[in-house]
């Protein structure tokens, strides 16, 4: 077996020892009877609401891929389905295997080649980190945390700081964050069929096509709705437990499962989403049992939502992807 072909599966391992060790985290203190019991008080009303909301955060992800890849509206059906193809498969597969589908759909559907569609997809996760940084950094501010909650929200402020400064230097072509850049990319996309130089040319004609028009502000109009779906489908999903929190509620959790969703994790970020929610709504006073009860219908309602979104025809994509995956390692072995 050679190097290349072991890493994947040992960060694909490496993903659900550590949703074991979460999920334990997590129910250590819990039984099963209060368990039982916080799922039976759960509304379904308010649970097709979130499943709703869920529905238009996909929709506006694709539109916003769109946007950055600079396609004009009549592809966005294809970002559409390989927004969503993402999503599926991230509940489907462990290792966030989603972003590498998204990316090998969207060029597929497109008929164009890697370097675009990855280009605007780590564009696309930027804008992600960059809401999450303004999140973090208003909660960490204005809301009482201290001891490791404090450090966790620290940590997250602080790579996203370092991220920012990283993607400024580069598309301003500055000498050290062009140098720094490169080598990271180097390493990054030695799992990719692409050379470094020409993701890179293509990755800083995004940036500066973006930075230098008005869709910077249709960027931030778009970053602006999904966060409200998001915050929606939270929302939701603690109105169906008959929880009467404040307002930020809802926001302090999405900030835990987002920055949580960065781990490597079992499929469907098993584990990593109960642990948050128990951290996240302790700070409100919610037992674990009803934290754990939140995060595991949100898990079960993203993936039914994506099933039913992705259709009939996701079967048949799957087995495409696969096929031509398995041709592509059998021609570099």
């Amino acid at each position: 077996m050679t190097w290349r072909n072991w890493r994947p599966q040992t960060a694909v391992g490496a993903g659900f020892v550590l949703s074991a060790f979460f999920l334990w985290l997590a129910l250590r203190n819990v039984d099963v009877a209060s368990l039982g019991e916080a799922f039976a008080a759960m509304s379904y009303m308010p649970v097709a609401m979130c499943a709703g909301a869920l529905s238009i955060g996909i929709v506006l992800r694709g539109v916003r891929w769109r946007v950055i890849a600079g396609f004009p509206r009549e592809q966005q059906r294809n970002f559409f389905r390989a927004t969503n193809l993402g999503v599926l498969t991230n509940q489907l597969f462990p290792g966030r295997g989603g972003e590498f589908v998204r990316v090998i759909t969207l060029a597929r559907l497109s008929h164009s080649s890697l370097p675009g569609p990855l280009a605007s997809a780590l564009i696309d996760r930027l804008v992600d980190v960059s809401v999450l940084l303004a999140c973090a950094s208003m909660l960490y501010w204005i809301f009482p945390v201290g001891g490791l909650l404090g450090t966790w929200l620290a940590v997250v402020l602080g790579i996203g700081c370092l991220i920012t400064l990283l993607v400024v230097l580069y598309s301003r072509s500055s000498g050290f964050g062009e140098a720094l850049i490169s080598r990271l990319a180097a390493r990054w996309l030695q799992r990719w069929p692409l050379r470094p130089e020409v993701f890179l040319a293509e990755l800083r004609g995004e940036f500066r096509r973006l930075l230098g028009s008005w869709l910077s502000i249709e960027l931030v109009v778009l970053a602006a709705l999904i966060l409200c779906a998001d915050y929606g489908v939270i929302a939701a999903l603690i109105h169906a437990f008959d929880l009467s929190l404040p307002v930020e509620a809802p926001l302090v959790l999405w900030v835990f499962l987002a920055a949580g969703s960065a781990l490597p994790s079992a499929p469907g970020y098993v584990g990593v989403y109960q642990v948050a929610a128990v951290w996240a709504l302790s700070l409100f006073f919610v037992s674990a049992p009803t934290a754990i009860a939140i995060a595991t219908v949100l898990q079960i309602t993203t993936l039914a939502v994506a099933l039913v979104m992705a259709g009939p025809g996701v079967a048949v994509a799957f087995k495409r992807f696969l096929l031509g995956r398995s041709r592509s390692n059998d021609m570099v072995g």
